[in-house]
């Protein structure tokens, strides 16, 4: 598993980690600053979480939610492919309530839709991004499109090696410039290359199969189980919950089952 942390401390990964880990003993790494405080790094180790440093996205005009996918690239260049399956998981808004790698739908590369219904033409944020990269015609031509979210990408090693191939080919630090540090282009990215034939291999799996993506689900759509978060037509308890920190309902649930230790609720001193 991968995932970026970058200027991170530990309430921000607290429960990522934990439920993670509840669950899940295997390899997990996250990209991360040297900058983060020491503290951040004992409880990496502690919980056999490996940290991958990229200081220079500090300094890279694309945001780091973009740039993280340079660092990805590394690190597929480094590793061999003794994994069978590999996620790409944001982290700060990402609970699990099981083993993210078990059931898991068919698929070289498995792309997550967000809630049904929820099109790309009608997305304020979308619409800035594709049309920002691609301009006016892209958007329009996939206006219709379910968003696909890129924040929970699952597959083969060699379909996400060339997913992130594809992705960082697609960066332009040019469109950036005038936008400052702006955010989310990647997930613009991820649906241009979806959707215009660029993943082949890619298979397009609605909501709440695997991953339970929540922030635009109307809240009547979703239940809170004892200790679980449910699909309500259909009961299921997906291993993955993607943007619970939209509902302030659900990240009350959450946190109340990964209560945050006194220890790390202090806050930490200024770091020059």
């Amino acid at each position: 598993m991968l995932g970026a942390a970058h200027g991170y401390e530990v309430p921000d990964v607290w429960i990522f980690v934990e439920s993670l880990r509840r669950y899940y003993a295997g390899d997990v790494m996250l990209v991360v600053s040297s900058s983060s405080s020491p503290e951040f790094f004992r409880y990496l180790e502690s919980r056999q979480i490996m940290p991958v440093y990229f200081d220079c996205a500090g300094w890279m005009v694309p945001h780091v939610q973009l740039t993280r996918f340079l660092r990805y690239s590394d690190l597929f260049h480094e590793l061999d492919e003794r994994y069978d399956r590999v996620l790409l998981s944001d982290v700060s808004d990402v609970f699990f309530q099981t083993n993210p790698f078990e059931g898991t739908p068919e698929g070289d590369l498995l792309c997550f839709l967000e809630a049904s219904g929820h099109v790309i033409g009608q997305c304020p944020n979308h619409k800035v991004w594709i049309e920002h990269l691609y301009g006016k015609e892209m958007l329009a031509r996939l206006a219709n499109r379910e968003v696909s979210c890129s924040g929970t990408t699952l597959g083969t090693f060699p379909a996400i090696r060339e997913y992130v191939r594809k992705l960082i080919g697609e960066i332009r630090p040019h469109h950036f410039i005038a936008l400052g540090r702006a955010r989310g282009h990647d997930q613009g990215i991820h649906n241009v290359l979806l959707y215009t034939g660029a993943l082949p291999n890619a298979r397009i799996i609605p909501n709440g199969m695997h991953v339970y993506t929540v922030a635009v689900v109307p809240d009547e759509q979703i239940r809170l189980g004892q200790s679980t978060i449910l699909v309500s037509e259909s009961s299921v308890c997906c291993p993955i919950v993607h943007q619970y920190n939209y509902k302030p309902n659900m990240l009350h649930h959450i946190s109340a089952q990964y209560p945050l230790p006194l220890e790390y609720l202090k806050p930490h001193p200024a770091r020059t």
